[in-house]
């Protein structure tokens, strides 16, 4: 097959010509942090920015990325505090949240259950999601709640047996998105340097989202069938017998997994649908492949690595719109980053959405291709300047359940489906808690083969 040779330049949000002043870093993080950084961001190496009591340093190359996140990643082991009090009311101390002991022990027992060697057990419900929404969608199509419920879905299985529901996979999703509207992503009192009983302040109605989601997956647990990633965790013992986890914990590492394992597929596949539905020699590349290896059907668990263009569309789509858009952390202790001396308590960012982007790492970096990411071509990515799934001690104990589910769900859409995207509005990104359309991904969906 011959590499793409037209461009798609995808929409993204309009940008300043500069750097906004501290005010305006503040309104801007609460609301959506895209909106902070001005073009000439996609070419800096390093961003001190300055709220009216802290400082944040956007590390944005990777040998920097690498310094923060790997070499000195005992420093920056925590989350930053405004991180953590946006989440914490959803999730509350698992480990997405916590560091140390805490986080590596209930870590240790998540990579077992979500290791690569596994994924043979998950496949199934991969296929089964891809095909229910294959069997309902026709017509003008919001995908992106349907998909963000199919792929909660699958990991309540995962999580609870196959007896989980998909009413209740459809009230998280609900509830998670309209926590993550109402929800203040930065802790206001932290930033203003108030002293910390002042921190943590969340508006009602987020926290009565939170609780929702909480509810869901409280009502879930009590219901779940023996086994499964559940019944890991409540088997899982600290050195002295103990159980690791108590039943507090237990939600909060169940909410933690719902919707770090859902909310990002879903997003990245929102947008792979999208970018594919407005390039057609991406889509027809996409048939051949389907059409060779599969021939109409479901891929089987092996024949995932038979489908390397497959994987490079999402890898591009995760690239130029990352499921998660920044990392944060905060310092424990004094360090140097290039010219600047970091503080305890200083904010250290990655931010995947100008990393992925940067001018000098990538050939036309907001075009759609790709070719960067077929086997031949991978080789050559900047290390450290690809960072989708996180990296260093905390990357993502699910990417390898993400990606044979986005790959499955993929190519079994689009060898039932036709996506076009005439006529429907251009989404447009927004960075919360997550990188999602602001306004959800609308395509005119019909059976393959069938005329608009």
């Amino acid at each position: 097959m011959s590499p793409l040779t037209t461009d798609l330049v995808p929409p993204r949000p309009s940008v300043n010509a500069r750097f906004p002043g501290p005010m305006r870093i503040l309104t801007a993080t609460i609301d959506d942090l895209l909106g902070l950084f001005p073009e000439v961001s996609f070419r800096h190496h390093l961003m001190p920015l300055k709220t009216l009591a802290r400082r944040v340093v956007v590390v944005n190359e990777p040998e920097l990325v690498r310094q923060v996140y790997i070499t000195s990643a005992a420093n920056y082991e925590a989350k930053s505090q405004h991180f953590q009090q946006a989440l914490v009311p959803l999730v509350g101390d698992s480990m997405f949240v916590n560091h140390g002991e805490i986080w590596s022990s209930r870590r240790a027992v998540m990579a077992r259950q979500l290791h690569p060697s596994r994924m043979g057990d998950f496949h199934h419900l991969f296929v089964e999601g891809a095909e229910a929404l294959a069997a309902g969608w026709q017509g003008r199509v919001d995908v992106a709640p349907s998909l963000g419920a199919a792929t909660a879905l699958a990991v309540m299985r995962a999580l609870f047996g196959d007896g989980a529901r998909m009413a209740d996979a459809q009230r998280l999703v609900t509830s998670f998105t309209a926590f993550e509207g109402a929800v203040m992503g930065v802790d206001l009192a932290y930033l203003f340097g108030l002293p910390p009983r002042f921190s943590g302040f969340q508006f009602r109605s987020a926290r009565r989202h939170a609780r929702d989601v909480r509810r869901i997956c409280s009502d879930a647990m009590a219901i779940a069938e023996p086994g499964g990633i559940l019944g890991a965790l409540r088997a899982a013992q600290k050195a002295d017998g103990a159980a690791l986890l108590d039943e507090t914990q237990l939600i909060s590492e169940v909410a933690m997994m719902l919707l770090a394992g859902s909310e990002t597929s879903a997003n990245a596949l929102s947008w792979a649908l999208y970018l594919v539905a407005r390039h057609p020699p991406t889509l027809a590349r996409l048939r051949e492949e389907h059409a060779n290896v599969l021939g109409g059907r479901a891929p089987t668990g092996e024949e995932l690595n038979k489908l390397p263009f497959t994987r490079a569309v999402l890898q591009e789509t995760m690239r130029l719109y990352p499921p998660v858009p920044y990392l944060s952390r905060q310092a424990a202790g004094p360090d140097r980053i290039r010219h600047i001396a970091v503080q305890e308590g200083d904010t250290v960012l990655a931010l995947p959405w100008l990393l992925h982007r940067h001018e000098r790492l990538w050939d036309a970096p907001h075009a759609f291709r790709p070719d960067r990411f077929m086997p031949d071509a991978a080789r050559k990515l900047p290390r450290f300047g690809y960072i989708p799934f996180s990296l260093g001690p905390r990357v993502c104990t699910g990417a390898a359940f993400a990606m044979a589910e986005m790959v499955v769900m993929l190519s079994v859409l689009l060898q039932r489906l036709d996506f076009s995207a005439e006529g429907c509005p251009a989404p447009v990104p927004r960075a919360k808690l997550s990188l999602r359309p602001r306004h959800g991904v609308m395509l005119k969906v019909t059976p393959h083969g069938v005329a608009c």
